[in-house]
């Protein structure tokens, strides 16, 4: 016997619904998100598998505290995407009305209808799930970097142009520096050479670029109204004041991500794709595709996880392909960087990037259609538990080519 439970998971109390084999109500219940409220849904899960009942739960999460107890108490669990629940709630209610123990039901039904399309959740190793949160909180970081550094700059423009024609990262110790020293252009011109040639110096800057770039410091700009000035300063100084614990804690990431990863047996195999002995991109594509046999089905099950290959819509004779918004972002962006990465080390992954951009497709279309090729190799890698070679895959590239040319007669 089976059991399907529906759970609409909130911050403060789950909805949860059960039903059996022929879609009868077994159980409706809400379940508060506190100690208390958990282990009393613990015992009525543990209860039922003890009385030899199956448990399947779906639910609109692929991670988290809920899903975690979910497997702990031997429940197999199948992540439901939003949309899909979306189309499904128009079957049990015309209006399409939302509510949470109607979502939970709504959820618990389309699993019993639906599951021979669906794939339970094979949850990865502690050490891939631990990796896996190092990495996102590690992302977060770098976009709160990125946040501030474009904040600096669209400040800079307002009333202060010149350092941002100076220093190409506004991230770097002397760009910092020289902004909290001269946050004014009235502050600049009245610095004297020697006091920028000791802040260059102490910033290890050769005594040609030490004149290069004061020269560039010295040209005229605009004149900007001076309660412009002061108000935008104030910003300016927030700003870089902001970034510095950022830097710190993205730097403290870095480091903690790659030093976990390099324990890991796999940082072998995953460090010999052509993306750099160092890093958080391999670690990060690593983290995403888990560890759990059989998580991945084929490559083109990864390839529409990643978002790297477009939807496909056909009505009659219309065929549309369209961007697929539907997928992992984090891994999605981690294909795209170590794609991009892969342009400077392999060979094939230039010469493919090149001719895509040649019919005429933007730098983008061409990354994604690149990750969706690395990510044939890395299915094969990440099932065998083996490295990357290039000089074989080239081979193997040849051999293809070669059974393609049309033989003569």
């Amino acid at each position: 016997m089976r059991y399907y439970v529906g759970v609409d998971w909130a911050d403060r109390e789950h909805a949860v619904w059960v039903e059996d084999e022929q879609g009868a109500k077994v159980e409706a219940r809400t379940v508060p998100h506190t100690a208390g409220g958990f282990s009393e849904w613990g015992r009525w899960l543990d209860e039922r598998r003890a009385q030899g009942i199956e448990l399947w739960a779906a639910i609109e999460k692929p991670e988290g505290r809920v899903v975690d107890f979910l497997l702990d108490h031997g429940v197999v669990v199948y992540p439901l995407n939003p949309k899909a629940l979306d189309r499904a709630r128009d079957r049990f209610r015309a209006s399409g009305a939302k509510s949470d123990p109607f979502d939970a039901q709504v959820a618990a039904a389309f699993l019993r209808t639906d599951h021979g399309h669906l794939h339970p959740l094979q949850p990865s190793s502690e050490a891939a799930q631990e990796l896996k949160l190092l990495t996102r909180d590690c992302q977060r970081q770098i976009r709160q970097q990125t946040r501030l550094v474009n904040q600096l700059t669209a400040t800079l423009k307002e009333y202060y142009p010149r350092p941002l024609e100076v220093f190409e990262d506004l991230t770097t110790p002397l760009a910092r520096d020289f902004l909290r020293a001269y946050p004014t252009p009235d502050a600049l011109r009245a610095c004297p050479q020697r006091q920028w040639q000791r802040l260059a110096h102490a910033h290890h800057l050769s005594a040609e670029r030490t004149a290069e770039v004061w020269t560039e410091l010295q040209q005229p700009q605009l004149p900007v109204p001076p309660h412009v000035v002061r108000a935008k300063a104030r910003l300016l100084q927030t700003l870089v004041a902001e970034l510095e614990p950022v830097l710190e804690a993205v730097a403290t990431y870095r480091r903690a991500v790659e030093d976990f990863f390099a324990a890991l047996p796999a940082a072998e195999w995953v460090r010999s794709l052509p993306a750099g002995k160092t890093g958080v991109t391999l670690p990060t594509l690593w983290a995403e595709l888990g560890d759990a046999a059989g998580r991945w089905h084929s490559p083109q099950h990864l390839q529409a996880q990643a978002g790297t290959v477009p939807v496909t819509e056909r009505s009659g004779r219309v065929h549309v392909a369209k961007f697929r918004f539907a997928c992992n972002k984090s891994l999605r962006h981690a294909v795209d960087q170590m794609a991009f990465l892969s342009l400077r080390q392999s060979e094939w992954a230039q010469a493919y990037y090149r001719a895509y951009r040649a019919r005429g497709h933007e730098h983008h279309e061409a990354l994604r259609a690149l990750g969706a090729k690395w990510l044939k190799i890395i299915f094969v890698m990440w099932t065998h538990q083996v490295p990357y070679d290039e000089k074989h895959h080239l081979a193997t590239m040849a051999r293809q080519h070669l059974r393609q040319v049309p033989q003569p007669a």
